[in-house]
């Protein structure tokens, strides 16, 4: 490793390490602009000046330009690059508007801090100044290109890092402009970004647009709850609300960014219909009183009907904590009866992933790096949108990419997709695992043949699956492919995109118990007399709503604990409210077994904007914060259970009695977490699968995933309102022509849920003679639980 001299400090660095990057790593601070770990040097914003005295490289040079090497004497401080550094920064001030008072930049404006640190502290200019018209760039970005420096930081965030296509530079010279040939959204699930990338006020926020500044926002590093990857995300909230979420940083996960559900998704913690209040019978009740129901109602059943009389149900969205608490109440009373998801499919892939993958298992960081990644199922933006950068960036190393997948799966770069029927997706596994294709047809072995080679002769292979197609069968064949095609020198990396933050932490709690699909057997046998929910929809996140909400009406009692406005917190007997992740301290495992832990940013309340009616500050006044009754949801189960309600207690007694979960007491906000090397109990019994058609029609659908903004939470979210679309189909077009339809046609959609009024959408690249709809909050399409299968009839409807 080179060893140099920065500044009379002498600092080792590892190969391949720029003098900027050594300097940072002394704690010397370099003015720059261009230079973006993530994003590399390219030496253009020429503010990074430093003079190189000694060695093999002299003279004034561009510091993240220069590779460090053995022997070199760099100065900082010398005359002529502190000269040339307040150069720069005079130049770059020359078109700078006079605004920071209103720009919401102030208080975290790189230009701010560059200014002072290049030495440029009057303005000479007095020419006119370069303006621009901005662009109205969708619901997300407010842009000002008047303060632009052209540092093409946002240009090489967006195209070049995250592979978006309809945002870049046009003009020359001082005309420099970033934006889009026509103004409108941009299409990125990604563009949120190039807020965090922009040193200046150009781009900001528009949800958070005057609001607040950033010395009054109260942050805190915290896990995003969006899917199951387990991205580094920096909450700020201030008056009781959330108000902003910016990109935290984890080389293992995200990286530096993050993705638009991420990042705007945050409103569930400030949704106007959250339950805020205990009730019993739908009725307002103090807290105590709601617990000591709870513990009653319970006791009085199980003294009737016996400990297996009561169910309960953990989740993916409650914290690691909340779920052992869950697991230790039904162990006291004695119950058999425990699961921690709904969604079937979902449940047995993170029981099954967290039993087979073993030393298999990859980081996002680890995906990065590989030469070759082969997805099974998985759909990246949709499923676990950082997944897709993340795939970007091993293209950029000169990695090859494979979809095998019946929906149309898009990335953000160049991969070869394979169309294929779900259901065979866990016989190719098996064939590539043994290397015999023979079961498939010539055309097939044709193509799949030359993948096989591409594993066994790739360096660094990783494989990549979808729980919502695979299941437990098909993340059981995805996990013993990878192990027959390791070799002693090299192993074939797996990842599954699982239900939610935590549902590897559930699948480590359940080991081999009963799937949900058993309790409701239990329900409709009545078994099981009450069902304790914790962060769980079961009306509609169950692989069969229809089902689940017949099972659920025999229950004598539903106690619901959750944070939003869920059909289960609606219908509950008794209800009790948790707090949101950003309202408090716990911990998720993500997919790839990795434990990290999340801190709170404000304390439960009903925003001051509310209370105050528009007027600030409010004009009554209380003696307990309006809407602060929500507790976190493991301090609510210690209470029921009658312990401590120290965070750090519990986690020392999970630690004692769970080696699994040693690593607890040294767990640490903002770090890159830690992998937990363990292995469980494969489920009870044979995955059931997913369910499927019953022939009964020639039409097939299969439910998906939705975009953007159909999760739950962020269908809670108010800034992504705007990105949900209206319902759906995916046809392709062969099959489509052959029903008479053609792409932006409107048609009726019946399946056994009923009559949906849909749009149709074509492409190439799904399965012929499927019908692929998305999963879609509050309309007809919400109760297609992802990766189902269901008869249906599409039939062109008739223009007015």
């Amino acid at each position: 490793m080179p060893k140099l001299t920065i500044d009379n400090l002498e600092v080792t660095v590892p190969e391949g390490t720029n003098v900027l990057e050594a300097a940072c790593a002394l704690d010397i601070a370099i003015p720059h602009f261009c230079y973006h770990e993530a994003l590399g040097a390219v030496g253009s914003c020429r503010l990074c000046a430093m003079m190189f005295t000694d060695g093999p490289v002299k003279g004034l040079q561009m510091a993240c330009m220069v590779k460090a090497q053995d022997g070199m004497v760099v100065s900082s401080t010398h005359p002529d690059a502190m000269e040339l550094r307040e150069h720069v920064i005079e130049w770059a001030m020359t078109n700078h508007p006079h605004d920071c008072p209103v720009c919401d930049e102030g208080g975290e404006c790189q230009l701010q801090e560059m200014t002072v640190a290049g030495g440029h502290s009057k303005r000479r200019f007095r020419g006119k100044k370069a303006t621009f018209t901005n662009q109205d760039l969708g619901p997300f970005i407010q842009q000002e290109m008047n303060r632009c420096i052209t540092c093409y930081r946002c240009v090489r965030t967006y195209r070049d890092y995250c592979g978006g296509t309809d945002y870049g530079v046009l003009g020359s010279r001082n005309r420099i402009f970033y934006g889009r040939f026509q103004e409108g959204k941009l299409e990125s699930p990604f563009s949120g970004n190039i807020i965090d990338a922009c040193p200046t006020g150009v781009l900001t926020s528009k949800p958070f647009r005057f609001k607040t500044r950033l010395w009054d926002l109260q942050e805190a590093p915290s896990i995003c709850p969006h899917c199951s990857l387990g991205c580094a995300i920096v909450p700020g909230g201030r008056y009781r609300e959330v108000q902003r979420v910016r990109a935290g940083i984890n080389r293992e996960t995200n990286g530096f960014f993050i993705c638009d559900r991420g990042r705007f998704g945050y409103d569930h913690v400030n949704h106007p219909e959250r339950p805020r209040q205990p009730r019993i019978g739908g009725q307002p009740v103090a807290l105590e009183t709601a617990l000591d129901a709870v513990r009653d109602r319970i006791a009085v059943l199980v003294e009737a009907h016996g400990p297996n009389s009561i169910a309960f149900l953990g989740s993916s969205r409650a914290s690691l904590e909340a779920n052992a608490l869950l697991r230790d109440w039904a162990s006291a009373y004695g119950s058999e009866q425990l699961a921690y998801e709904a969604h079937q499919g979902r449940d047995y892939a993170a029981r099954t992933l967290a039993a087979r993958v073993g030393g298999h298992a990859c980081s996002l960081g680890d995906l990065r790096q590989s030469d070759l990644i082969i997805l099974f199922g998985a759909d990246p933006l949709a499923e676990g949108p950082m997944l897709a950068v993340a795939i970007r960036q091993a293209v950029r190393g000169g990695a090859k990419v494979v979809t095998i997948d019946p929906r149309p799966v898009e990335l953000p770069c160049t991969t070869l997709h394979i169309p294929l029927p779900a259901s065979r997706l866990p016989e190719l596994l098996a064939a590539l695992g043994s290397g015999d294709l023979s079961a498939f047809d010539a055309q097939e072995r044709a193509t799949f043949a030359p993948l096989l080679d591409q594993i066994k002769a790739a360096r660094r292979p990783a494989m990549v699956g979808g729980a919502d197609l695979l299941g437990g069968q098909g993340i059981a064949a995805l996990c013993s492919a990878a192990a027959d095609l390791s070799t002693a020198s090299r192993a074939v990396g797996v990842m599954a995109l699982l239900g939610g933050p935590n549902s590897y932490g559930g699948a480590l709690l359940a080991g081999d118990g009963p799937g949900f699909d058993t309790l409701l057997d239990a329900i409709q046998e009545r078994t099981v007399r009450a069902l304790v929910c914790l962060e769980s929809d079961p009306f509609c996140e169950a692989l069969d709503p229809a089902r689940a909400q017949a099972a659920l009406g025999h229950l004598e009692l539903l106690v619901c604990i959750d944070s939003t406005p869920s059909l289960a917190a609606q219908r509950a007997d008794i209800f009790l409210p948790s707090r949101a992740n950003a309202e408090m301290s716990g911990s998720y495992i993500n997919n790839e077994g990795r434990l990290q832990e999340f801190l709170p940013v404000i304390d439960p309340g009903l925003p001051i904007k509310v209370t105050g009616a528009g007027d600030h500050p409010p004009r009554e006044f209380f003696q307990t914060t309006p809407g602060s009754a929500p507790a976190a949801d493991w301090w609510l189960l210690a209470k029921l259970l009658e312990r401590a309600t120290i965070l750090a207690e519990l986690r020392k007694t999970m630690a004692k009695y769970d080696e699994r979960f040693s690593m607890l007491s040294f767990l640490a906000a903002g770090t890159t977490g830690l992998r937990l090397p363990v292995k469980v109990a494969l489920p009870p019994v044979a995955d059931r699968g997913l369910p499927h058609a019953d022939g009964s029609d020639n039409q097939t659908l299969l439910a998906t995933t939705g975009p953007l903004g159909s999760h739950w939470l962020a269908h809670l979210s108010a800034p992504l309102a705007a990105t949900e679309p209206q319902p759906y189909v995916c046809l392709h077009p062969d099959f489509a022509a052959a029903l008479g339809l053609a792409s932006g046609d409107r048609a009726r959609l019946t399946t056994r849920f009923g009559h949906c009024h849909v749009e149709v959408r074509l492409s190439a690249q799904m399965v012929s003679g499927l019908v692929l709809a998305p999963q879609l909050w509050d309309t007809a399409l919400e109760g297609l639980a992802p990766g189902s299968l269901h008869d249906c009839r599409l039939e062109k409807e008739a223009r007015a």
